[in-house]
Parts: C-alpha cells; sequence; structure tokens
C-alpha cells in the first residue's frame, strides 16, 4: 500500500474518531504521493472514521486536478454547469481501482494547491469564531504569536468559487511570507490544517483546538425534570401535524433526552433570538433544513403557523425544535434524524459561543440559495438518507399478525411501498423473521397478544414512542378453527371470536385515538374473507367473524370519517403460500368435505375462481397498499375482493 493512503487512512480514523472535531460524520482528508504526481483523498459521503484500505477514498492525478482551477473559460459559465463539470472533470482525473459510485470530494481541488498533508475539519470550537461576527478579530488576537500567522478566508460559495478565492488568497499569502499558509480559518465553515507529515498535521490540528479552546466557556450544569413518555408522545404528535400541515409529507418525529447543552440554551432570556437567524453553514442547511425552532409551546398549530412564516422568508420548513421545558424534537427520516440532532446540539453550543463574539454570524438568504442548489450537497445528503421512495414512504404503520401468512405478505408489501412498518405477533420470533426479509431499519418488531388489552395499548405506545404517529393500521391476526357445526367446541369458538372480532376491536380502538390526537386522518384495514361475504361449509366461527369484521368496519367508516381516517376491509379468496390456516391438517378436512386427495385441494379452489388463477400474498398486498394510498382518498367503509372472481360483491 502506498505510503500516501497509508498517512490518509491514520489522518482520517484519528481524527473522525474524535466527536469534538467532526460534526455528523463530516470533514476532509488528503495527502500527495512522493512523487507529487497524485493525490490520495476521502471520497464525498464518507465518514473519516469509516475509512480503510478497501472504501471510502479516490487517487487523483494531481496534475488535471490542479487544472481545474486554473481553467478561466469554466470560470466564466453559469454556476450550475461550472459545478456539474467540476464533479465530471474530478472523476475523469482519478487513476484507481475503486469500482463503486464514490466521488472524490468536492474540495478535491481546494486540497491540490495546498501541502502535502491536509486535514479540513468542522470543530465545534473553531465554529464558535468563524460563525461569530467578531470572529476573525477574536482569531487574530488568539493566534497572534504565530508565525507566520493563519490566513483567514472570507465566506464564499462552496465548490469551484471558493477554490478559486483560496487560490489566490494563498498567492497573497506566499508573497507576503514566502510559504503557504499552515492553518486555514474559512468563515462560516471550519478549518483546513496542511502540513508537510502525518504526525505535524495531527500535532496541528491539537494546538488550534487548544487555543480556540482556550477563550472559551463551557455551559453551565443545569438539572431540568426530563419529561414523561405520555408528554413526550403528546409533543411527537403535535410537532408531527404541524410538518404534515404545513409540507403534507409524512415524517416520523424523535426526541433526544435533554444534555448539558440544550438544558443550558433553554434557560437562557435570548434562545428565541439565537435560533432567529438562519443556517450557521452548508450542512445545518442541508441536513437540518437551517436553523432548529424554538417552541414555546408544544402546540400543533403554533408551530405550523411558524412554519408557515419561515417558508415566506424564503427557508426550509425546520426538521429540529427546541421546544421549552422538554427538549430537542426531530422531525426527519430515521437514517437522518441522529445527524440532524447532532448538527443541531452543535449549533446550539456554537450560538451561545457567537453571542460572547458579538453575536451570531449566519448564512445570508443569497448564500442559503447556493447551497440549497448545490449539486453536490444534495448528491451528499442522498447518500446519508438513502433513495427509499414509494407511494407511502415515510408512513408509519402497523400490521398485526405480521408473523406469518397474510400479515406477513401485507407487512412487506406496506414496506417495499415505503412505509414504516410495526410487524406485530404474539410469535416474536415469527416477526423477527419477516424483518429480516424486509431488511430494512423502516421496522418494529413488538411482541403483542392483540386479545390483551394492555398488551395492545403497550405495543402501540411503542410505535409512537419510536416513529413519533400512526397513520395506518393492518388488522390481520387470525385464527380459523374448522369443524362441522354440531362438534364445533365451544372453547374454540371463544378463541376465534377473541381473536378476529376482540383482537380488531382493541386495535382498531387504540389506533383511532391515536390517529384522532394526531388530527391527520389515517387509515384502518381490516383484513376480512371471501368467507366474509359468501358463508363456507364447517366454518362457523371463521364465517361469523369474517362477517363481523367487516360490518364493524363499515360502523368505524361512519364514526370515523369527520377527522378524515378511512377504513376498509379487504376479503381475499384463498391464498395457500405460507398460511398457518392452509396447514396439512385443514386440508385433509378440506379433502373429506369434497371427497379428493390433499394435494388436489388447492387446484380445486383455483378452478372455482373466474379467472382460474392462484392468488398470492402480494396480489393481497398490493390491494392494500391501494387502499392505503391517496389514489384511494375517496374510499371507506367498502369491501375490496382480490379472489380472483370467486364471490362477487352485492
Amino acid at each position: 500500500m502506498d505510503k500516501a493512503l497509508i498517512d490518509l487512512i491514520r489522518i482520517s480514523n484519528v481524527t473522525g474518531k474524535d466527536s469534538s472535531l467532526v460534526q455528523g460524520g463530516g470533514g476532509n482528508t488528503s495527502v500527495k504521493t512522493a512523487d507529487g504526481k497524485y493525490m490520495f483523498i476521502k471520497a464525498s459521503g464518507t465518514a473519516l472514521k469509516d475509512m480503510d484500505d478497501k472504501h471510502g477514498w479516490r487517487r487523483l492525478r494531481l496534475d488535471e486536478v490542479l487544472s481545474i482551477i486554473d481553467d478561466e473559460l469554466l470560470a466564466k459559465r453559469k454556476v450550475s454547469v461550472k459545478e456539474l463539470e467540476v464533479v465530471n472533470r474530478l472523476l475523469l482525473a482519478c487513476d484507481d481501482d475503486i469500482t463503486d459510485d464514490a466521488r472524490p470530494s468536492v474540495e478535491s481541488h481546494l486540497h491540490a494547491f495546498l501541502d502535502r498533508c491536509v486535514i479540513h475539519l468542522h470543530p465545534l470550537v473553531v465554529a464558535a469564531y468563524v460563525n461569530a461576527k467578531n470572529g476573525q478579530r477574536e482569531i487574530e488576537k488568539l493566534f497572534a504569536k504565530e508565525t507566520p500567522p493563519p490566513l483567514w478566508v472570507p465566506y464564499t460559495d462552496p465548490g469551484f468559487a471558493l477554490a478559486r478565492r483560496i487560490a489566490k488568497l494563498i498567492e497573497n499569502y506566499q508573497r507576503d511570507y514566502g510559504k503557504k499558509p499552515k492553518i486555514l480559518f474559512l468563515q462560516k465553515h471550519g478549518v483546513f490544517i496542511s502540513s508537510r507529515t502525518a504526525n505535524s498535521a495531527l500535532r496541528l490540528v491539537r494546538k488550534v483546538i487548544k487555543i480556540c479552546n482556550s477563550k472559551l466557556k463551557e455551559p453551565k450544569t443545569h438539572k431540568i425534570s426530563p419529561p414523561g413518555k405520555d408528554e413526550i408522545s403528546a409533543g411527537k404528535l403535535a410537532v408531527r401535524k404541524a410538518v404534515y400541515d404545513v409540507t403534507k409529507q409524512y415524517m416520523p418525529v424523535d426526541y433526544f433526552p435533554v444534555d448539558n447543552v440544550t438544558a443550558s440554551f433553554m434557560r437562557r432570556k435570548d434562545s428565541s433570538e439565537l435560533l432567529a437567524t438562519r443556517a450557521l453553514n452548508p450542512d445545518e442547511q442541508i441536513y437540518a433544513n437551517g436553523s432548529a425552532m424554538w417552541v414555546q409551546k408544544c402546540d400543533a398549530d403554533l408551530i405550523s403557523m411558524r412554519m408557515a412564516e419561515r417558508i415566506k422568508q424564503g427557508q426550509k420548513p425546520a426538521a429540529a425544535f427546541v421546544v421549552k421545558g422538554m427538549g430537542l424534537f426531530v422531525a426527519a427520516e430515521k437514517k437522518v434524524a441522529p445527524l440532524v440532532a447532532e448538527i443541531t446540539n452543535g449549533s446550539l453550543l456554537v450560538r451561545m459561543h457567537a453571542a460572547r463574539f458579538g453575536g451570531v454570524l449566519a448564512l445570508t438568504k443569497r448564500e442559503q440559495g447556493f447551497v440549497d442548489n448545490w449539486e453536490s450537497e444534495a448528491f451528499r445528503k442522498k447518500l446519508v438518507s438513502g433513495e427509499e421512495q414509494g407511494e407511502l414512504k415515510d408512513r408509519i404503520a402497523i400490521v398485526t399478525g405480521a408473523g406469518s401468512g397474510l400479515g406477513k405478505s401485507i407487512a412487506i408489501g406496506l414496506a417495499k411501498a415505503g412505509a414504516m412498518v410495526g410487524i406485530f405477533d404474539i410469535d416474536k420470533e415469527a416477526a423477527k423473521k419477516t424483518a429480516a426479509q424486509i431488511q430494512n431499519s423502516q421496522t418494529l418488531v413488538v411482541q403483542c397478544n392483540v386479545t390483551d388489552e394492555a398488551d395492545v395499548k403497550k405495543a402501540f405506545a411503542n410505535v409512537v414512542e419510536n416513529w413519533g404517529g400512526l397513520d395506518i393500521l393492518v388488522n390481520a391476526a387470525g385464527v380459523a378453527p374448522a369443524y362441522p357445526l354440531v362438534e364445533m367446541p365451544a372453547d374454540r369458538w371463544r378463541v376465534a371470536l377473541e381473536v378476529n372480532l376482540t383482537g380488531y376491536f382493541l386495535c382498531a380502538r387504540e389506533s383511532a385515538r391515536i390517529m384522532i390526537a394526531q388530527s391527520m386522518g389515517g387509515c384502518i384495514i381490516n383484513l376480512s374473507s371471501k368467507s366474509g361475504l359468501d358463508a363456507s361449509v364447517n366454518n362457523t366461527a371463521y364465517n361469523a367473524t369474517k362477517a363481523g369484521e367487516i360490518h364493524v368496519a363499515r360502523g368505524w367508516a361512519l364514526e370515523l370519517g369527520e377527522y378524515g381516517i378511512r377504513v376498509n376491509s379487504v376479503a381475499p379468496g384463498n391464498v395457500f403460500g405460507g398460511s398457518k390456516i392452509w396447514n396439512p391438517q385443514y386440508m385433509r378436512v378440506c379433502a373429506r368435505k369434497y371427497g379428493i386427495k390433499p394435494e388436489e385441494v388447492i387446484p380445486y379452489y383455483v378452478n372455482k375462481t373466474a379467472l382460474k388463477r392462484e392468488i398470492k400474498g402480494q396480489d393481497v398486498a398490493d390491494s392494500i397498499v391501494f387502499l392505503c394510498s391517496d389514489r384511494a382518498r375517496t374510499i371507506t367503509g367498502q369491501v375490496v375482493v382480490p379472489d380472483s372472481g370467486q364471490v362477487m360483491v352485492r
């Protein structure tokens, strides 16, 4: 392995594992080869701590990278064209065996004309100065004994423009001091450390941090009574409703326990004023949609009104909300939420520090607009959040009986459509297998006995605690005790009533309570059966309960319509694959009923349909995805029958 790559991995891992130096996995590093022909640099979207000898970097031909800065024709092009051309030329400059889609850092051309080892970081102790109105003056005082002094870089739009400006500033610096700067402070951005060796670069990082930290005061320790679970759940519902009202987006909401930074910030008299400014830097603008919103009272209508005002000012709807006396709520995709929380927490600390140095210096409206439209930042965010799409994207769903059979198929179908799915089943191991098959972090396995009122309440509270709300319930847990009437045991009849009716009722009631409190509408689906429409032989309990499920759904549709909650039933035909109902014993019962062999049962039932087509779990799941989508926005109190035309609704 090349010595330069060894050095790159080392300085990246050392700095990347120090949470005081990096925010949200940001930062860049580069090391040039001894012959000056190549530069190894971190790949865009890779965390410094995760780099190794196989991934997270690219090797560039240095002369081709330097030529980008000197290209006067490129400098005259429109920003959108220019930045895309830079990305393409950096990719063309790559000379390595990397086969994935890793891009070299968008700052590669900036790194190219600095010293051999370059470390670019966004430490909070540095941000305290570069995001303060008097920050340059404070830095000059702190580093007055350094010879030659650090280079201060006034804020410049990131990308090509910043690289060109730094190139010019370094040219002037060399003329004045006879060498390139080792320390560069970038206003509203961070710090660049540039040195000949990896060791000297790391030493210089530690020195800069120590000097910057020398004039900062740690927030005082404050004790705050943590809010209760019910208060947090209510806060999540309010924030989620406000976000939906303004953006029409379904977002999960996370709550992050109060630490000393948040506690100190909430106690300040100028908290609202400190958050009134725009984002401090590009990371806060891209990942957190700008500065957090200060919330005096956690009321959905008040929050949505504030968000609407913010949008009128040309800003994005907030993703982070600092609620007085409660703490930090984040409305964002689950993958991104911890990053938003980390960036927001850091921003609160920096804003408190900057208040001592003349006030907060944030991005201007124009600067913010540039970042919003910068393709390179959009690419980074996409790498972090992923590309999960679908018509149910970010909706929160619960499927009961999701450990097997149709419940499993439905859970998988909803997840494919982009929903976050609570996988409920009395058999937790079966539920885990469903989650593993989905292979998506947007699932939550919950062991739940749908006939137990306390268990149901606890299970639904678990979903709200994790995701902040509820949009979809699919009642799919069920049993089918098959007996002739004269042989039907009373205890099996009661079990069917408990699971197929009481279970549906308890889950629907809990869902309705959450959805009404959330005030965003919702969708409840009762998984019935064709036997609920057209009775089958030797199925007394199943016929009764499946018909009952349809009828209670119609009543619920009438009750809940005023809240925008739609309630429908799906009555599938016979679905054999993966079903616990269609087990070998049940197959033998059916075979005796029709005077056929067990292996002839499936063909027999398929032949009874108009389409002569076997029904799969996916067919049922597709029907439910449709009913839960906005395409079915006017459908409620109805029965959809995916049965290949065996039973006609009348």
